[in-house]
């Protein structure tokens, strides 16, 4: 497909973040990717602090892209850097509508009772759904189930459900749960209300430490 309206969108405030976004935007040139990037160092216009509301800045990052007429945007945690040109990537979300990658989590473990409350589903229920991560979603916004991905994702986090601790600190009495992934855990509820099928892991993305190298379909890789 044509790159005029696909972009590669990222945060990296703080710490180690501004490193991983130098990597990753060298990484798609040293590739040759011929879309646009917003791969930022500082919060998008209007979002809170993390403090405030965690990775909001995610949803806030899509709308910048959104409000500049980008259709087909991926976002990218600032872990991520290239390995090829991920265009076929595009291509994939342009016939598809979306990308997301399993994380080998059921939202049983990944979800605190707050969060179940607000989207009406039992933990029983949660123990059956697959978590998706959002350390990679790639969104195709001429696709309407991805178009309503994003604004009941935003949702969640206008409502405060990405608040929360990635540590267990309290937030169910359940053996089940483990922590709260915040907009991973909102992110995946979303998915599984609107039948959304996240794919099994190394289909576009792979984890540093992983047996990728070889392997044809892998175009990011994730690691500090």
């Amino acid at each position: 497909m044509n790159a005029e309206k696909c972009c590669i969108i990222s945060v990296g405030c703080g710490n180690w973040y501004p490193q991983g976004i130098e990597r990753l935007e060298k990484s798609l040139n040293f590739h040759g990717w011929g879309g646009a990037e917003f791969l930022q160092t500082y919060l998008p216009e209007g979002s809170p602090s993390h403090a405030e509301n965690p990775y909001a800045f995610k949803v806030y990052a899509f709308e910048q892209a959104i409000q500049k007429g980008f259709t087909h945007i991926v976002w990218l945690d600032a872990s991520f850097w290239a390995v090829k040109n991920p265009m076929p990537l595009f291509d994939y979300i342009e016939d598809n509508g979306y990308f997301f990658f399993k994380t080998g989590y059921n939202l049983a473990q990944s979800c605190s009772d707050e969060i179940l409350t607000y989207a009406k589903i039992h933990r029983d229920h949660a123990e059956r759904i697959n978590e998706g991560a959002t350390g990679c979603i790639a969104l195709n916004f001429k696709h309407e189930k991805a178009k309503a991905f994003f604004f009941r994702w935003r949702e969640y986090m206008e409502a405060g459900m990405f608040r929360g601790s990635r540590f267990h600190a309290g937030q169910s009495k359940d053996p089940r749960f483990l922590f709260h992934r915040q907009d991973q855990s909102a992110a995946s509820l979303v998915m599984n209300e609107l039948e959304m099928i996240p794919s099994e892991g190394g289909k576009f993305e792979a984890y540093y430490n992983s047996d990728y190298k070889g392997t044809d379909n892998i175009f990011f890789i994730s690691g500090m």
